[in-house]
């Protein structure tokens, strides 16, 4: 096979100096309950009862709620943000990949079953910038951590106390 062409853009990528950055937040937790009441509550539409503020605008699922494939949008954090649910494993994982005008976010989110009656959750979220506003906000990947840390907490609050956190 001929890859002459492909092999040529690579190297003149590789010989660029991507001025785009990309940033990396990562939080885990330990939850009461098992991953069959944990991870429905992982979902544009039962979000609505625990994250303050929350918004999402549904545009293809088949249940109303989350599923492999499944594209909402959302203003919650700015500017409107197109979702894309590209992983989905019922009570162990999920991926969420996401797309403004300035980045592209990939949510990794698993859950691990401590056979204890409590549940590991892990998210590993990766932000890159598409233009230099974009730059801007992997720039922010400290405030990027305390919004993921603090809507983890509202999630626990709700697992908890079965009602939203007030703000």
């Amino acid at each position: 096979m001929d890859t002459s062409k492909s092999d040529q853009f690579i190297k003149e990528w590789k010989a660029k100096d991507n001025p785009l950055k990309r940033g990396l937040v990562y939080s885990e937790r330990v939850f009461q309950t098992v991953p069959s009441k944990l991870f429905p509550l992982l979902c544009p539409t039962t979000e609505l009862d625990w994250i303050p503020g929350w918004n999402a605008e549904m545009l293809h699922t088949r249940s109303g709620y989350s599923e492999y494939n499944c594209v909402w949008k959302t203003t919650f954090f700015g500017p409107e943000e197109v979702w894309v649910c590209t992983r989905y494993e019922e009570g162990k994982a999920m991926e969420y990949s996401r797309v403004s005008e300035n980045m592209a976010a990939k949510m990794d989110i698993s859950l691990v079953d401590n056979l204890d009656g409590t549940t590991t959750g892990r998210w590993v979220v990766t932000i890159s910038a598409l233009n230099e506003a974009g730059n801007k906000a992997v720039e922010s990947v400290p405030e990027a951590q305390a919004h993921l840390d603090e809507t983890i907490d509202t999630l626990e609050y709700y697992v908890k106390h079965g009602i939203m956190m007030k703000r």
